[in-house]
């Protein structure tokens, strides 16, 4: 019996084996959904994106075959994706910077008939430029209320028109494009993207670029405020863990009554404050037992609490520099 082999023209081939070639040539590969993008704005991105990316437009049986032949297990999961009428699309870039590259060259278009909501379309409230007539009852019969403000329709109260993921109906867009309203994104749309056997989907490309800056940022911050509260030595922590040290030390020796070359100063101005309290104590409430003593005696006495910074020692200084590295270790330790 004849055995009947299929004919592939080499036109055929050659466009299978383009495909195989394009995959093992760059970085990275995405499939595109072309459905309902007109010729002339297909055009128009394809110029735009000229000399970044390449764009691969060809019929889906032949993109199944490239994979089958390619012998990559990972690569047999992208053909149950090939939805609509798929492309592909190569470039060297990052997924995530491919994906916001093509989310950047799309534009605004008018809904039709059939379209699904990329997002919640609202009719949002305020003036129109609608006379009074027909288009109250035409507002009205979609639930949106309205009124009459210098001769022109007003829309009283924002209207949830369609939700997103829903089907837009013939009435919804015809209200849209009287309201000039274009809820709808034209570009090219990707499906996944694939990198060393690591399929990435839309739903996971699609990130807030803004967003995601920001909780970089408060997870740097965060990091390094539990790297200093733990005491983790690194570059990037290791001057204020110096300060951290410096201040918990005077506070340390400031609580212990300890004078140092740093708190000296600080130290002898607060007993020159005491000295200055006590002396004006004594002078305004004198001893009903005893005569009230002279302004010099009162000094006298005071030279039994003041020291002079003149007559702190070398001994003294190196003394309590050593009590306060006594009573800094003791608190490194928890023992008080």
């Amino acid at each position: 019996m004849k055995q009947f082999q299929a004919h592939v023209t080499e036109r055929k081939r050659n466009e299978v084996e383009s495909i195989k070639e394009l995959v093992k040539k760059y970085k990275v590969f995405a499939v595109v959904n072309l459905e309902k993008l007109p010729a002339s704005n297909l055009m128009k991105i394809k110029s735009s994106l000229r000399g970044k990316v390449i764009l691969k437009y060809t019929k889906k049986r032949f993109i199944k075959i490239a994979l089958d032949e390619l012998g990559d297990a990972h690569l047999q999961p992208i053909k149950e994706k090939l939805i609509g009428i798929p492309a592909l699309l190569f470039a060297d870039e990052d997924p995530f910077v491919l994906f916001q590259l093509l989310k950047k060259g799309k534009s605004n278009a008018p809904a039709k008939p059939g379209d699904i909501a990329p997002i919640d379309i609202i009719v949002l409230a305020g003036p129109t430029d609608f006379t009074p007539g027909p288009m109250i009852g035409e507002l009205g019969a979609l639930g949106i209320k309205t009124s009459v403000e210098g001769g022109k329709i007003s829309i009283k109260s924002e209207k949830l028109l369609v939700k997103a993921g829903a089907e837009i109906n013939a009435k919804n867009a015809e209200l849209m494009s009287k309201l000039k309203m274009e809820p709808m994104e034209i570009g090219l749309n990707i499906v996944l993207t694939y990198e060393n056997g690591e399929i990435l989907e839309r739903a996971v490309l699609d990130i807030d670029i803004a967003e995601y800056e920001d909780n970089i940022s408060i997870a740097a911050i965060e990091s390094l405020n539990l790297a200093v509260f733990i005491g983790y030595a690194v570059d990037e922590t290791i001057d204020l863990l110096v300060r951290k040290a410096v201040l918990e030390g005077k506070a340390l020796a400031k609580e212990a009554n300890i004078s140092t070359n740093e708190n000296i100063i600080e130290n002898i101005g607060e007993a020159e404050l005491q000295v200055q309290s006590i002396k004006k104590q004594l002078l305004e409430q004198p001893s009903l037992e005893q005569p009230i003593k002279k302004e010099e005696d009162i000094e006298k006495e005071l030279e039994k609490v003041s020291r002079n910074p003149s007559d702190v020692t070398q001994a003294m200084m190196k003394q309590a520099e050593e009590k306060l590295k006594e009573l800094t270790d003791k608190k490194m330790r928890g023992e008080i």
